[in-house]
């Protein structure tokens, strides 16, 4: 498909698209506008490696809030989100809820860079949203705290174990005089230096222990913001706009692939493989209308003018092809074969053509209606020999070049009737007394009818009701006409409204007709 083909299936389906839209968009806002609004609260937390405990036994460390990495970051991060730390928070606060419950509404986050953590807090309220995480801040700070402290207390008895082997081994080594000499002087310097290591870095423990603030500390606290995070109406209301007019197109090109209605002459004329000869606009009748004879009920019409046209469409192709019996029938039933026959035929009697149109269709015969005929003698009379031709041709009032042939009465074989040489030897004798033999058969795909009947005449006129024929029963039936030799010379599209015709069209032909200058 094109962008124009595009383009045309929105025009035609606009309003789906406008009617999915405000469904989506109604739906959204009352969601939003029901929706209880949240509010969100930010603490930061600044992390470190400090650990003074493993400092003192020999481990490397950072300086105090220094740059801790990335992995002890993100450790951090997943500590303060911990239940735990949710668990304190909710006896801190007295809060009624579960950890599981309260850490749905936590997150930690970590910009990969800095050693900088947020806590943010969603909550129906926003003093709330900020006291929770200030809370989960400090507790997190205090539980750094804590672990820092367990820390330096596991080296201080480390130390003071080392601390205890030493003086043993200054008592052992420490001769009885007091006076040391040789090797043992050596050893007991050596564990003399040793206790005086380990008993500075005891010392420096329980200074450090009296200092000590933790790997975490506050860097800022949140404060109670009275904008809330959600809901947002003109952010909510423009995404479901959008979304809204996504799912609108993907409805109308989903409707479009569902819905097989011809919509166009050109549609039908590219499925019959054919030209579309003529556009028969919509028309009104009155209800006690019992046919649609336009060209005499209503002659300044713009379908009359319409049905003119198609006349001089298949003048053009009978200068061409010399055609003289043309079959007018359609893929289904109310698509207006009927109507499109009888008014042609009414169409080229008035421009002084002889014209013969034989009532085909047995099955729900309409010609006689149409000119308000006797359907006593009919063309099913003729083809078995009841009757003569002559007795069966009825003259139309005020039509005097045209001559009609009812059905009569229904026959038991209405296909074989119609695919007989009687019926084969009858058109060949009319065509040679007139200029056009107009038939009317019921729709191909109803009945055997028209196929029987399609291979004895010049060619076939398909009519095509728009928004009412299908694209698949259009394609059968150029199949089943084509399988039994029928040639489609044209397409009529019958039925369509004005804008398919052309803008104005009505309004042009209207005030052309009544200008009498010509």
């Amino acid at each position: 498909m094109e962008l124009r083909d595009y383009l045309k299936v929105i025009r035609a389906r606009w309003w789906l698209m406008v009617l999915s839209t405000l469904v989506v968009l109604v739906a959204s806002l009352a969601f939003i506008l029901l929706q209880a609004p949240s509010y969100q609260g930010e603490a930061q937390v600044i992390v470190s490696e400090q650990n003074t405990g493993a400092l003192l036994l020999g481990a490397p460390q950072n300086t105090a809030l220094g740059q801790a990495n990335q992995a002890e970051v993100q450790t951090q991060a997943q500590v303060i989100q911990s239940r735990r730390i949710a668990e304190q928070v909710i006896r801190t606060l007295g809060l009624k809820t579960t950890a599981d419950s309260l850490l749905k509404r936590v997150k930690a986050i970590t910009d990969g860079e800095t050693n900088i953590v947020a806590i943010d807090v969603t909550d129906g309220s926003a003093a709330r949203s900020a006291q929770i995480a200030n809370a989960f801040a400090q507790a997190y700070v205090a539980w750094s705290l804590e672990s820092q402290l367990a820390s330096i207390k596991a080296a201080g008895d480390d130390v003071e174990r080392r601390l205890a082997v030493a003086q043993q081994q200054i008592v052992a080594l420490t001769p009885a005089n007091g006076v040391a000499r040789g090797d043992k002087l050596v050893k007991l310097n050596a564990a003399t230096t040793r206790y005086a290591s380990l008993a500075a870095n005891l010392e420096q423990l329980r200074i450090n222990q009296q200092l000590e603030t933790g790997s975490g500390s506050i860097l800022t606290s949140a404060v109670a913001d009275p904008s809330p995070v959600s809901p947002k109406p003109v952010r909510d209301g423009a995404l479901a706009l959008v979304l809204g007019l996504a799912l609108g197109l993907a409805v109308v090109f989903l409707a479009e692939q569902l819905d097989s209605r011809i919509r166009s002459s050109a549609e039908a004329e590219e499925i019959y493989g054919a030209p579309a000869l003529g556009s028969i606009p919509i028309e009104t009748f009155k209800d006690k209308d019992a046919s649609r004879l336009t060209l005499v009920q209503h002659p300044g019409s713009p379908a009359a003018e319409a049905y003119r046209g198609l006349r001089t469409s298949l003048d053009f192709i009978n200068i061409e092809r010399d055609i003289k019996t043309v079959l007018v029938t359609s893929a289904g039933p109310s698509e207006g074969k009927s109507t499109v026959a009888a008014n042609l035929a009414t169409a080229l009697s008035q421009a002084g053509k002889k014209v013969v149109l034989l009532n085909c269709d047995f099955h729900r015969p309409s010609m006689a209606a149409f000119f308000d005929l006797d359907n006593h003698i009919g063309l099913s009379d003729v083809l078995t020999g009841a009757q003569q031709m002559s007795a069966a041709l009825q003259q139309p009032e005020g039509l005097s070049r045209l001559r009609v042939v009812t059905a009569g009465r229904v026959p038991p074989n209405p296909s074989g009737l119609l695919g007989s040489s009687s019926m084969e030897r009858l058109l060949a004798h009319v065509r040679e007394t007139v200029d056009w033999i107009i038939v009317d058969t019921p729709p191909v795909l109803a009945v055997a009818d028209t196929a029987a009947l399609a291979r004895l005449v010049d060619g076939v006129l398909m009519v095509t009701r728009i928004g009412v024929s299908t694209r698949d029963a259009a394609r059968a039936t150029r199949d089943q006409l084509e399988n039994v030799g029928g040639r489609i010379l044209g397409v009529v599209a019958w039925g369509i409204g004005h804008e398919a015709t052309g803008v104005g069209y009505a309004s042009y032909y209207t005030s052309y007709s009544h200008d009498t200058s010509g």
